[in-house]
């Protein structure tokens, strides 16, 4: 026969249920790719800097001292929003030099990407993301082939998938032996996530890639 005693004190104690509560999720530079649930593109709205906040502990359920990370972005920043916690999003900065990541407050970001329209030519360019990562996207026959750059020395690049265009919408999944991966073309970034299967420099494609084809088009027409 159960003991009743001890069912009761098991009951009122504060660890029961511990592993049900909901656990703030980390948000760092260091693994911010691989520790958001889903991520997508955006950028900072209304006016003044925005100062954001570290990943201390009940820092984003009230006001505490210690927990501002130091980093401030600007109107305008254009940002990877991950997960949301309370009232914050846990972002990065994809200015380059600035990559700066921390929980920003919720009325101040605006996701952009996934209302973006592009059309198919869009999706060809040769994409940059950070840590040496690249995907080239180029048009072979009547499809569109994505692969990874062979690096100094390689042989060859390593294909990570293809489509038709009928088969493109805003975002792509593709499948090459263990390597799978989703592609999003939001604007002029490329929003990856993969299964950590795939060729690439730190083992892993996901991350947001940007298009320098377009600002060094702008760069050469102000130089003449």
């Amino acid at each position: 026969m159960p003991n009743t005693s001890l069912l009761l004190l098991l009951a009122l104690s504060p660890l029961t249920g511990l592993a049900d509560t909901p656990q703030q999720p980390p948000c760092n530079r260091d693994d911010f790719f691989s520790t958001q649930f889903d991520y997508t593109v955006g950028r900072v709205v209304d006016t003044g800097q925005v100062l954001l906040l570290g990943e201390g502990s009940g820092c984003l359920n009230e006001e505490r001292a210690g927990c501002a990370s130091g980093d401030e972005i600007e109107p305008g920043t254009s940002l990877a929003i991950g997960n949301r916690w309370n009232e914050h999003y846990c972002v990065q900065s994809l200015e380059p030099g600035n990559e700066v990541v921390g929980w920003a407050p919720a009325q101040r970001v605006m996701k952009t990407g996934q209302s973006a329209e592009n059309e198919f030519s869009d999706w060809i360019a040769h994409w940059e993301g950070s840590g040496g990562r690249a995907i080239d996207i180029v048009l072979k026959g009547d499809m569109l082939e994505l692969s990874v750059p062979g690096a100094a020395g390689a042989a060859a690049s390593a294909r990570i998938g293809s489509a038709t265009p009928e088969e493109i919408s805003g975002e792509l999944l593709l499948e090459q032996g263990d390597c799978q991966t989703r592609v999003s073309l939001q604007g002029m970034h490329l929003v990856v996530a993969d299964n950590g299967h795939c060729p690439a420099p730190a083992a892993t494609l996901r991350g947001v890639y940007r298009n320098r084809a377009p600002m060094e088009r702008l760069m050469e027409l102000m130089e003449r």
